[in-house]
């Protein structure tokens, strides 16, 4: 059995097209130092502005700038004039350009005539647009074969066309793929290859290559690995590494910067500014101290929707940058002027705690903070994995929350909400529910039903994800309880159930499938029913070939990813084992793809399980915070529309219209640009399938489905620790399912006594 691969993939018409539709960006930076500054990112006798400073005052703020696009028109790349003013070319009509230049209170227009002009009798497709400080501009484009052109215009010249040789050399891939292209301090061209990993540097007047640099590795038509600042450039060698050139291509230094995910670079005389996640960093050639002059937390870099697309300081100490919005098909700009007056940390600081990440609250602890200046939002986790909390964990955690020295609002997904519900650590909730529902409509079962007790609420759902089942009938039907399951394997003991399932999914599929049936009601475990579960669970494993899948569920682990109870390998073998049924669990509509797919193929209709739906995030204030007005004030802003619209896919939200809307993502140009290819080698036999954004009617029935699931799936996270290590003991014929059974009972009975 070999791993399953899963490869994403963009339409194909032709590669120009591919890009344009995937919105390609590639920006050059030209920062060059300003007058009247001490380059240090502060201004000439200010206050220090880095994070952690001495000083009590003094940092960055963000501004938001409207963007000069007017319908139809797209951004391409960010830049600077000669002068220092920011430089926004935007795309329109396919292949005409625009140029906007702000004077500090407009944008003012113009069109790049000279390029219509120039290929008015041959496609190209504009992919980014770089101005030097003698206002000559470069484009780079696309045509139809995937060839790429280089154009040079403007400033009174007409266009031409640079006749670059070795871009007409064309590979056993085809012609190169250049994603990215830079002017340094000599003139000369800097195209970057990255499918080969190069750099390659070509002369202004003979058009030869002068030479080739090394540079990270990426599949990616976004990542920019090459940037100018004031003629030097600077070049992603290696991982987290740039590597810095002068205007004579002679090497100045290394930096080495922490990036998880894409970042951006800019330059002056005497320093690079790096802007990531993290925030931007002040550089330094020759000098390792790197300085954070503005906290990525406390911006929109920060944020997980936006991708940096360009970056530029501007005249006084100040920057601008460009972001995208992938999935939205979206740019945004922000301005950060340097603040003497603004203190260097907020006065107050909320603080957050969940067991996993969330990205959804990172999103929207930066909105919070825009919106309350005086507030930092300070979110941190365990840093471990579902499987690696412990029970020492939780009891560190109690012992603060009961001390009143834990987090200000709590992330309750897999901690013990109901203790903490007897022991009086979580605030009561309901007046803020019911006020939230007057004011909008939410999924109303969500609200009351997730944490709840004697009619009072404890916790409310940020998102939630959807459990799906589709498949044969009659297993379904089998599925309904253990008893049914237990006559469904007595009339047919080779029933597979799943056709094809791996050990740890049938393992958890079905504690989850009948935890309320192995609890009585004094929380006691029910041994026997439990015993039966187990033998159950081991019978279908073996029925359902689960060594198929040892490799597949090793790798996970190695890897370190978590899955929940309802997703498993094999749940695409329904398309070879018609008797079998399957479980997904969907969290966005890009999830849709694959298993709505299956059920094309097939004929097969999704239904809820049980009425259960997956909580994310649920969000529960520490009753002993001394902070309770803001911290009702963040859990509000986690259910406002600015929240709950946020395209990010870690959840659907539980607010009616912002779920409602989630449809008009299938009309989106990210949804048409994009589709999957899959496949699986199940028992010898290749599965293929292609598959795109599910249809608008398939997304209003999974909507109208949401409506009618009213039931937790809940999860606390040491009782299924303690479950899933047991039963594999008994899975991996270590014990017998009578002696998992009481090892799991005595052990959820001494926990749930502390």
């Amino acid at each position: 059995m070999s791993k399953r691969m899963k490869t994403i993939k963009k339409c194909s018409r032709c590669l120009a097209f591919i890009l344009l539709a995937a919105l390609t960006l590639s920006a050059l930076s030209g920062c060059t130092k300003s007058g009247g500054s001490d380059g240090s990112g502060t201004r000439s006798g200010g206050e220090d502005s880095s994070i952690g400073g001495s000083s009590a005052k003094g940092r960055y703020i963000e501004e938001d700038m409207e963007l000069p696009l007017q319908d139809g028109e797209e951004a391409l790349s960010l830049t600077r004039t000669k002068d220092g003013n920011p430089l926004l070319f935007a795309l329109f009509e396919e292949n005409h350009i625009k140029r906007y230049e702000y004077n500090g209170q407009q944008w003012d227009a113009v069109s790049l005539d000279w390029f219509v002009q120039l290929y008015s009798d041959k496609y190209i497709i504009p992919m980014e647009v770089q101005e030097t400080a003698d206002g000559v501009q470069y484009v780079r484009g696309m045509d139809e074969e995937s060839k790429t052109c280089i154009a040079r215009g403007g400033d009174g010249n007409p266009g031409e066309e640079l006749q670059i040789p070795c871009l007409s050399q064309q590979g056993e891939t085809g012609y190169p793929i250049i994603t990215g292209l830079a002017i340094d301090g000599s003139g000369n061209y800097w195209l970057l290859n990255p499918y080969e990993q190069k750099a390659t540097v070509i002369d202004e007047d003979t058009m030869e290559v002068l030479e080739e640099f090394n540079t990270e590795r990426t599949f990616s038509m976004t990542q920019r690995l090459i940037f100018e600042g004031n003629g030097a450039m600077a070049v992603n060698t290696e991982e987290n590494t740039y590597t810095i050139y002068d205007e004579d291509r002679k090497q100045q230094g290394t930096f080495s910067v922490e990036m998880k995910e894409q970042g951006w670079m800019c330059g002056d005389e005497e320093h690079w500014y790096f802007i990531s996640e993290n925030g931007i960093t002040r550089l330094t050639v020759g000098n390792d101290t790197q300085e954070l002059i503005m906290d990525g937390s406390l911006g929109a870099m920060g944020s997980t929707v936006n991708t940096a697309a360009g970056a530029v300081r501007g005249k006084e100490d100040d920057f601008y940058i460009l972001y995208y919005q992938a999935k939205a098909g979206t740019h945004s700009l922000k301005h950060y002027v340097y603040d003497p007056e603004a203190v260097s940390v907020p006065e107050k600081t909320l603080r957050v705690f969940g067991l996993e990440d969330s990205d959804t609250i990172r999103e929207a602890a930066i909105g919070f903070q825009k919106q309350h200046p005086e507030v930092r939002v300070e979110f941190t986790t365990s840093g471990k994995q579902a499987g690696e909390v412990t029970s020492d964990d939780i009891r560190t955690l109690n012992t603060e929350l009961l001390s009143g020295n834990g987090a200000d609002v709590l992330l309750l997904d897999g901690l013990p909400m109901n203790a903490y519900i007897e022991k009086g650590i979580l605030a009561d909730l309901s007046e803020t529910a019911e006020e939230l529902m007057k004011e909008e409509t939410y999924l109303e079962p969500l609200m009351k039903n997730t944490v709840q007790k004697d009619g009072k609420i404890y916790g409310l759902p940020i998102k939630f994800s959807v459990p799906l089942i589709f498949g044969n009938e009659d297993t379904k039907k089998a599925l309904e309880s253990l008893d049914s399951l237990n006559a469904f394997l007595e009339k047919d003991p080779q029933a597979s159930v799943f056709g094809l399932a791996d050990r740890d999914y049938i393992r958890d599929f079905l504690f989850q499938m009948y935890q309320e049936e192995l609890f009585g009601e004094d929380g006691k475990v029910d041994q026997e029913k439990l015993a039966d579960l187990l033998d159950l669970a081991g019978k279908i494993a073996v029925n359902s070939k689960s060594e198929l899948f040892e490799e597949d569920v090793e790798g996970l682990h190695e890897e370190g990813y978590k899955r929940n109870q309802f997703t498993g390998f094999g749940s695409e073998a329904v398309m070879t084992h018609p008797e079998g049924a399957a479980t997904t669990c969907i969290s966005s509509i890009s999830d849709m793809m694959i298993p709505y797919t299956v059920m094309r193929e097939k004929s097969l209709t999704p239904d809820a399980i049980r009425g259960f739906y997956l909580p994310r995030g649920i969000a529960g204030v520490n009753k002993n915070t001394d902070q309770s007005e803001i911290a009702l004030e963040f859990v509000k802003y986690l259910l406002s529309q600015e929240v709950q619209s946020a395209q990010l896919d870690d959840g659907f939200p539980v607010l009616e219209r912002a779920l409602r809307d989630k449809k008009s993502e299938v009309d989106s140009e990210y949804a048409a640009s994009f589709y999957m290819m899959s496949s699986w080698n199940l028992e010898g036999e290749m599965i293929e399938l292609e598959a795109g954004f599910p249809t608008t009617e398939e997304v209003e029935a999974l909507i109208q489905l949401c409506g009618t699931l009213t039931v937790p799936a809940e999860q606390e996270r040491i009782i299924w620790n303690i479950y899933q290590e047991e039963a594999d003991q008994y899975l991996g014929g270590a014990a017998d399912a009578q002696t998992a059974a009481e090892n799991i009972a005595r052990k959820v009975d001494t926990y749930l006594a502390e």
